[in-house]
């Protein structure tokens, strides 16, 4: 109830000495020289809706009878101003409700050019109302009341409406006062300097078109200071003008004042109308501007914070001219905005030569049509001479009235780390986890390939299986993590004394294999000889060595068979037989001998 009465106190006193003011300034009897009770009262409405309360209302009547009452008017012709005023303050609040808290802060172009529409409108609603409430008191003249009132409104709204929207919440306060000096002051200073220097050459001058001088300092507020402060400084020189038209220092030419003195009154209020506007029209204008420069500030803040520590980008591709323009991590983090541009293929020159043509070819798919976007993954030159993996995106966003593309945009980004892994896992899948060789699935695919290869051009094969003699016992008397070095060791002995081209594989605990291209049989035996030799060597474990032999067996392609199956038949067949061999002549002491057989 206390805040109630308060905004009605408030209602009444505000309206109370803005009418007082404004009758004070005498323009043409009736009307004031300068009323800036209306665009008050619409702003005071609008910034609080809850005030439009019918106490606050009665307030604002009872004020603005009691003000023309007590200049001697009649309370016939004061109830006629007063439906003028609320018609004219009512038309305000009906076409500037859609506008909403933030439009109400004018830093939108289109809030103001409804704010000046409203301020024609409504002056013109109060024009018609005073006209009709004139032609009732004895004055048939509606059409010259209507336009009187018009122009007179006009040029008051839109000096009072824009400051009164702007103003800050309780500018009264020292501190708010302060912060709003601080923060504007030196943005407005120049501009106000100016304002004052036009103002005396205006009135040195003099002439009707001494409301343009002002127009420049308003442009430089605009372009400089806040919204609120192109406001003020528009209102201030609005009140100038028609201070120096009241007090006398700009005269007007007498000859034209006295052949047609409303169009000459008119001309000068609508100069005063459209020079406000246009002030804060631009001041808003520039506040957008400054609002969407700080959103895409915060845009590459963010981008670049995303970026930050990788070697991720976009790039941007010029089709007719074929200049790629590329913005990677570092010149996201230094702010400077200009991407790095130079000609497509100077760019191929540093992605890695076993990926150049792919890269090349998947761009050329999509510009041709046959892609519905370009994604690729190539190794590019990093800075520090080492290969990067990077995955590259992108996707036609132009393209001229034939389809063809003009502008691919996409982005970039360090893959190293996941193909890093990758190819650590598809490692791990195909060998063998101890000894480094390949297991027993990568050794099916290298056998599955000698086949291919031989049904389509009769290449014949070698497939040995190896199994070692012995290591059993060093498993079993020095530990199973001595065994895992012997059969490193035995490992590394096998890949050394392999002709190039063999796959060598480890498929079981002792066991190993070996597929390898067209030998003849005595290559076979001399082969398997030196391998019987290497792993027999003796290999130091703790203070001792220990030794181990091998037996070997082999098959061949195509001679033995023709699929996997029968040539690993036949190759364990020969290794059994050998193993049995073995056995039969095996010593009663020392370290057990290699046995090859065909």
């Amino acid at each position: 109830m206390r805040s109630q009465i308060r905004e009605v106190m408030e209602a009444t006193v505000l309206t109370f000495v803005l009418a007082v003011l404004g009758i004070a300034t005498k323009g043409l009897e009736p009307l004031a020289l300068f009323w800036p009770a209306n665009g008050a009262l619409i702003a005071w409405f609008l910034r609080r809706p809850g005030r439009n309360r019918p106490l606050c209302w009665a307030g604002v009547v009872a004020a603005f009878v009691a003000a023309d009452l007590s200049y001697g008017r009649s309370i016939e012709l004061a109830l006629v101003l007063l439906l003028a005023n609320l018609a004219e303050i009512a038309s305000g609040l009906v076409l500037l409700a859609p506008l909403g808290a933030d439009g109400r802060e004018l830093d939108h172009p289109s809030a103001v050019l409804r704010v000046g529409l409203t301020c024609i409108v409504s002056a013109l609603a109060g024009g018609v109302v005073s006209a009709l409430g004139f032609a009732l008191l004895g004055d048939p003249a509606i059409l010259l009341n209507t336009g009187t009132w018009w122009m007179s409104e006009i040029a008051a709204l839109t000096a009072v409406l824009p400051v009164a929207l702007t103003l800050p919440r309780r500018p009264w306060r020292l501190d708010r006062l302060l912060q709003a000096i601080r923060r504007e002051g030196p943005e407005l200073a120049g501009p106000a300097v100016l304002l004052v220097a036009m103002a005396a050459l205006g009135v040195a001058t003099g002439g009707i078109g001494t409301t343009g001088f002002l127009l420049l300092p308003l442009i430089w507020s605009a372009m400089r200071a806040g919204i609120f402060a192109t406001t003020l400084l528009s209102a201030l020189a609005g009140l100038w003008i028609f201070a120096a038209l009241g007090l006398g220092l700009d005269q007007l030419p007498s000859q034209t004042l006295a052949e047609d003195p409303i169009r000459v009154l008119l001309s000068v209020r609508l100069s005063v109308a459209f020079v406000s506007l246009a002030a804060v029209l631009v001041a808003s204008m520039m506040a957008a501007r400054r609002r969407i420069e700080g959103q895409l500030a915060e845009s590459e803040r963010r981008l670049a914070l995303a970026f930050e520590g990788t070697n991720d980008g976009i790039w941007d591709l010029e089709v007719s001219s074929r200049q790629l323009s590329v913005l990677d991590s570092g010149l996201l983090a230094a702010r400077t905005g200009a991407a790095i541009r130079r000609p497509l293929e100077e760019w191929l020159q540093r992605v890695h030569p076993e990926d150049r043509e792919r890269v090349s070819s998947v761009l050329e798919d999509h510009l041709a049509g046959r892609s519905p976007d370009c994604v690729v993954e190539y190794r590019w030159s990093s800075p520090d001479g080492s290969w990067i993996w990077l995955l590259a995106r992108g996707r036609t966003v132009e393209r001229n009235a034939a389809g063809r593309p003009l502008r691919v945009v996409g982005s970039f980004m360090d893959v190293s780390a996941r193909k890093t892994l990758e190819q650590r896992i598809e490692y791990m899948a195909s060998h063998d986890a101890l000894t480094g060789l390949a297991n027993r699935h990568a050794l099916d695919a290298a056998l599955r390939d000698r086949i291919e290869a031989y049904r389509r051009r009769s290449a014949g094969a070698v497939l040995l299986v190896i199994d070692l003699d012995g290591f059993k016992a060093v498993n079993d008397g020095h530990g199973h993590l001595a065994g895992d070095a012997v059969l490193r060791t035995l490992s590394h002995r096998l890949s050394e004394i392999l002709p190039e081209g063999m796959t060598t594989a480890r498929v079981g605990g002792d066991e190993f294999a070996i597929v390898g291209g067209e030998l003849e049989a005595g290559e076979v035996e001399s082969l398997a000889d030196r391998i019987g030799k290497a792993l027999a060597d003796p290999i130091p474990v703790g203070t001792g060595t220990v030794s181990v032999g091998a037996s070997i067996g082999w098959a061949f392609l195509p001679q033995d068979a023709e699929d996997e199956q029968g040539l690993s038949a036949v190759a364990d067949a020969r290794l059994y037989a050998a193993k049995q061999t073995l056995r039969r002549r095996e010593p009663s002491s020392g370290p057990p001998p290699s046995r090859a057989s065909a």
